[in-house]
């Protein structure tokens, strides 16, 4: 970890998350000037496996994306930990695995496996007592004390609001440091949350054309909440382009007429960190590559 998160939940702001599934996403997002990061498996899923978020990917692969991003920036990353790939034991494992990795924190869903994207149908929940468990695991799992625990539950879209407020309360009394109910439908409910859940940082979820109303930061904050994921917009922003650019290479056979929606070549080569290692290059350089590399 090179940063703590812990700082983001005690200055009274709520902080955007966004959502990143590689390390170049991650740059980018630093460089904007976000303060911290979070690691969805939504993402990771369709960039890694070209699949939906529906359990395919495994802890290992997570992992490595997870460190891969990590020690791309220097800002904390949160790691999507899913249900913790098992039981408390196979959860104490992610945590020490996440940590690892160089995350300042994880988030650990109710879900039964193989879990679903939040706002998805067709999502099961274990009972509370075994994701009681599972956190009481992760806390006594993690090495330094600076690694949050993020309890997470998806009860709303099942048993309705009042278990998963319900299961918020007994997850932070389990030992987790931030709380996130999935999907409330409402900014009632989302109020209800906050008025509800005390004493224990608590994280929003903006997902474009999901379940809950797009707020602001500052709305947010004057809710009570800490934290808000944005953890899609990377996939359909890159989609969206992606389908627009090609398109347009496909349909004319170059990219002169879309070129106002691409990085140029220096800019992008000073986004990767390009002059570093030519730097790198000449201070080690010997014979003629020492002399090519002074021209």
């Amino acid at each position: 970890m090179k940063k703590s998160m812990r700082p983001l939940l005690e200055d009274g702001k709520c902080h955007i998350l966004p959502g990143v599934y590689d390390p170049l996403l991650a740059k980018i997002c630093e460089k904007i000037g976000f303060d911290a990061l979070v690691m969805g498996g939504y993402g990771v899923a369709a960039s890694h496996l070209g699949e939906p978020d529906v359990g395919y990917l495994t802890m290992t692969e997570m992992a490595e994306r997870l460190r891969r991003i990590c020690d791309a920036v220097d800002i904390p990353v949160l790691g999507d930990g899913d249900t913790g790939y098992g039981n408390p034991l196979s959860v104490q494992r992610t945590v020490r695995e996440y940590e690892k990795a160089g995350a300042a924190a994880i988030m650990l869903e109710d879900q039964e496996w193989p879990k679903r994207c939040g706002h998805m149908e067709g999502k099961r929940v274990i009972p509370m007592e075994e994701h009681v468990q599972k956190i009481r695991a992760a806390v006594d799992a993690r090495q330094n004390p600076e690694f949050l625990i993020m309890a997470r539950t998806d009860a709303r879209a099942i048993y309705g609001l009042d278990d998963a407020i319900r299961r918020a309360q007994a997850y932070r009394d389990a030992g987790a440091d931030i709380i996130f109910v999935e999907a409330p439908q409402s900014v009632e409910e989302l109020k209800e949350v906050a008025a509800r859940v005390k004493n224990v940082a608590l994280t929003a979820n903006m997902i474009e054309h999901g379940r809950t109303p797009l707020l602001t930061p500052e709305e947010l904050a004057e809710m009570g909440y800490s934290i808000v994921f944005w953890p899609c917009t990377a996939p359909y922003l890159v989609a969206k382009a992606a389908f627009t650019v090609f398109g347009e290479l496909y349909e004319k056979g170059t990219t002169e007429g879309v070129l106002d929606q691409l990085l140029p070549f220096p800019e992008f080569n000073s986004l990767v960190g390009l002059e570093h290692y030519r730097e790198l290059e000449r201070r080690y350089a010997t014979g003629s590559f020492k002399e090519s590399c002074e021209e």
